[in-house]
C-alpha cells in the first residue's frame, strides 16, 4: 500500500478546505440559521402572547359590558323608583291643593250665604218698617192693613 504524495496533499487540502469552510461558511451560516430560528420562535411567542392578550382583552371587554349593563339597569331602576316617588309626591300635593281649594270654596260659600242672609234680614227689616209706617199712616182697617203689607212686601222684594 503505497500512499502517494498527491493523495496526502489532496487530503491536507481537503481538510484545510473543510476547516476553512467550517470556520468561515458553516459557522456564520449556522449562526444566521440560529438567529433566524430565534426570530421565528420569538415571533411565535409574540403571536401566542398576542392571542392571550386578545383573549384577555375580550374577557375584560365582556366583563366591562356586563358591568355597564348592570350599572345601566341599576340607573333605570333608580330612575323608575324616583319617577314613582315624584308622581306620588305630585299626586299628594295635588290632593292637598284640591282639598285646600275645596275648603276655601266652602268658606267662601259660607261667607256669601251669611252675607246674603244679612242682606235679606236688612231688607226684611226695611220692608217691615215700611209696612209698619204705612199701617200707622193709614186707617186701622184689616183689609187695608193686609193690602198695605202685601204692597210693601212686593215693593221691598221687587227692589232686591
Amino acid at each position: 500500500m503505497s500512499i502517494d504524495l498527491t493523495f496526502v496533499l489532496q487530503i491536507v487540502v481537503f481538510l484545510t478546505m473543510v476547516g476553512l469552510l467550517w470556520k468561515f461558511l458553516y459557522g456564520p451560516l449556522n449562526e444566521a440559521m440560529d438567529a433566524r430560528a430565534k426570530k421565528i420562535e420569538d415571533g411565535l411567542a409574540a403571536a401566542d402572547a398576542g392571542v392571550e392578550a386578545m383573549a384577555k382583552a375580550q374577557a375584560d371587554i365582556a366583563n366591562k359590558i356586563e358591568e355597564a349593563k348592570q350599572t345601566a339597569h341599576s340607573i333605570v331602576v333608580s330612575a323608575e323608583k324616583r319617577a314613582a316617588e315624584l308622581a306620588e309626591e305630585a299626586t299628594l300635593r295635588a290632593r292637598k291643593d284640591a282639598d285646600a281649594i275645596v275648603v276655601a270654596g266652602k268658606e267662601e260659600l259660607a261667607a256669601e250665604v251669611s252675607k246674603a242672609r244679612q242682606q235679606l234680614r236688612a231688607e226684611v227689616v226695611d220692608v217691615a218698617l215700611l209696612a209698619a209706617g204705612r199701617i200707622v199712616e193709614a186707617e186701622l182697617d184689616a183689609k187695608r192693613h193686609e193690602k198695605i203689607i202685601n204692597d210693601a212686601i212686593q215693593q221691598g222684594f221687587g227692589n232686591a
